[in-house]
This record gives structure tokens, sequence and C-alpha cells, in this order.
């Protein structure tokens, strides 16, 4: 799939959300998705080294997303949690621009929750999130962060 088309994909879903004020067939969507590669793959933690919160941003963000380590810049990490900015191209940071649509928003409501469900997978007490004052467009990258709750 190329941008183009990619971008068009992710403005029908949020545009479909939108008009029910409901993100749930997103959120499912992306939970099923995400959920069953992370099964059919948790066999690759065994390669990984590190805290369970870098095994997390190696499986999810680097592995399962592909995003490049380049555009993904760790910038703290201790055993407990892991932050990094992302740069990356991003098509739901596209179809919000495009839509007039508010990031902080649309990011939190469709596409957190099934993160950190896939980190759950890894440690249930993973939690996934941004730093919504630092979100692109309001930003130059987006922070993220894995996170070990009590």
């Amino acid at each position: 799939m190329d941008k183009e088309q990619d971008i068009a994909k992710q403005i029908a879903k949020i545009s479909a959300a939108e008009e029910k004020n409901d993100y749930s067939a997103i959120n499912q969507y992306l939970l099923d998705k995400r959920l069953s590669w992370m099964k059919q793959n948790l066999h690759l933690l065994n390669s990984l080294e590190g805290s369970d919160v870098r095994r997390a941003f190696e499986m999810v963000i680097i592995r399962y997303l592909g995003l490049n380590p380049k555009e993904v810049l760790v910038v703290e990490e201790t055993a407990n949690k892991i932050v990094w900015h992302s740069y990356n191209w991003c098509p739901v940071l596209e179809a919000c621009q495009r839509l007039g649509k508010d990031t902080r928003k649309i990011c939190q409501q469709g596409w957190e929750s099934s993160v950190e469900a896939m980190a759950k997978l890894i440690n249930p007490k993973i939690r996934f999130s941004r730093n919504y004052a630092q979100l692109r467009p309001y930003g130059d990258y987006c922070e993220e962060y894995f996170e070990i709750t009590k």
C-alpha cells in the first residue's frame, strides 16, 4: 500500500469514528490484529535483551510497527521506563491534518489501547502513553513511553 492509500484508509476510519463519536471499531480492529501478531511472535522475546520496557519497545515499536530506530530516538531509559521521540512518517498524523482533527484526541481514542495491550503480553504492569503536550503537529515529535506501574 502506498502512502496516499494508507492516508485515505485512515481518513475513512477517523471520519466513520467521528461521525458516530465512537472509536470502538478502530480499537477492536487494531486490538485483534496486533494481539494476534504478538501471540504468534512471542517466541521472539527470547532473542531480546534488556528490561521488560526495552523488550516491549523492541517488539512493538521496532518489530511490529517496523519503525526505523533512527526515527524513534530513545531519550530516557531505566529498568521501569523507556521514553522515545517519534519522528517517523505517520498516516494517522497525515489524516488528522487533512481532516483538521486534533491528533491528541484521535491518537488517544483510536490508537493507544492496542499498543498498551501488546506490551501487557510482555508484562501486565506495562502502561503505554504519550506526552500529549508534545505530540505532532504541536511539537516536532511525538513523545511516547512504556512504563511499569505499581
